[in-house]
């Protein structure tokens, strides 16, 4: 209903609604991509994408256009360019520019392939770690500058590729490459459609608009290049720039961020590291001293597994979790402690919590840099 332009601010709030909804279920899940296309759906609520070749305007609800104000262009290009460039600002890390983090991400990636004797040279990590900065650095610029935009875009065509099929990353690269071709012309879409179907499709189009309307072709170009109001330049500027500072907030967080993750999500900082743990969680009767062992595999899917013990803020909340299932269950308020164990993009492991702290009396967000063990140095 989107790509057809049919009740197409039905469909576009419908499915900004459901698909962010599912987003935000369960942190465990998190990816940037997904995060990407939340902020996109918004996007097209807002643009008037079916005023065009839609068929909201074959049935009369929507007056036709040949124009569109540039700045629904230049806002789905500004969303690409932020995931590349912070991309790139966020590789300004040290385990990043050692080649530490893409050791540990090729070593995992190419496990048991023809490539895994490769893994073994720092070069080949210190490649992959400077190539990959510098191309998320510049390559919105190199594809909005014409000279270099053929060239940009095929790096951008290996860069992806490789990505898909190197790295288990979902849609994100193809996604990616897709939307990177929004910085070619605009009217890049129409040259690369034959002739004859432009021209066929087009009287089709026409015939069935006259009916439609009684305004004139005129006051139609005119009404469209009159722009958007005063009100949505407002919105559109304070969305703006939300999304150019909320991925800087980690800045204001004592310790490392990718050590205490406050501040990674939603701010680009992707792929930057690998964490191995070792967990147990204890639960304790605070009179008696009797301990249990609670196994984190019987209360977790295997995604949740996966992820939670190497970030804090799961961590706690998992701790919360099993605080109020002997609540609940055994009638009394338990000692809930856990000793977790990280290794840090290759790293030996080190401790992340104090083995003897009761994180079911830490409020369920308080930030995790004021509980865990700080990182120490690099």
């Amino acid at each position: 209903m989107i790509a057809c332009g049919l009740f197409y601010r039905i469909a576009t709030s419908l499915f900004f609604l459901g698909y962010t909804y599912v987003f935000l279920l369960d942190q465990a899940t998190y990816n940037n991509h997904f995060y990407l296309i939340c902020l996109l759906s918004f996007v097209l609520i807002l643009a008037p994408l079916n005023r065009s070749w839609s068929l909201d305007v074959l049935r009369g609800a929507a007056q036709h256009t040949d124009r569109l104000p540039a700045i629904w262009l230049w806002l789905i290009r500004f969303h690409m360019g932020v995931v590349y460039f912070y991309g790139g600002i966020a590789k300004f890390d040290p385990d990043w520019l050692e080649g530490l983090a893409t050791r540990e991400l090729l070593g995992a990636a190419n496990r048991g392939t023809i490539f895994q004797p490769l893994m073994d040279y720092e070069l080949v990590h210190l490649f992959y770690a400077w190539s990959g900065l510098l191309f998320d650095l510049f390559i919105p610029f190199l594809m909005l500058y014409k000279p270099t935009r053929k060239w940009a875009f095929l790096a951008a065509v290996l860069f992806h590729t490789n990505n898909y099929f190197v790295f288990q990353i979902g849609i994100f690269p193809v996604l990616a490459l897709v939307l990177t071709l929004i910085f070619f012309d605009a009217d890049f879409p129409r040259k690369i459609v034959p002739e004859k179907f432009k021209k066929f499709a087009r009287e089709q189009y026409r015939q069935r608009l006259i009916p439609l309307t009684n305004l004139s072709a005129e006051k139609m170009e005119q009404d469209s290049v009159q722009g958007i109001s005063k009100t949505m330049r407002i919105i559109l500027g304070l969305y703006v720039v939300a999304q150019l500072l909320l991925p800087f907030r980690h800045t204001l967080y004592p310790g490392w961020t990718i050590w205490h993750q406050e501040g990674h999500y939603f701010a680009w900082r992707m792929m930057l590291r690998q964490k191995i743990t070792r967990v147990q969680f204890n639960v304790t009767h605070p009179s008696t001293g009797e301990q249990r062992y609670a196994n984190p595999r019987d209360y977790l899917n295997t995604s949740q597994f996966k992820v939670f013990a190497g970030n804090p803020g799961m961590i706690l909340l998992f701790a919360q979790h099993l605080d109020q299932l002997v609540q609940s269950n055994a009638g009394f308020d338990p000692i809930i402690s856990a000793r977790i164990e990280v290794s840090l993009n290759g790293r030996e492991f080190r401790q992340l919590v104090d083995p003897n702290l009761d994180l079911s009396r830490i409020p369920a967000y308080q930030p995790a840099y004021s509980w865990i063990k700080p990182f120490g140095e690099r």
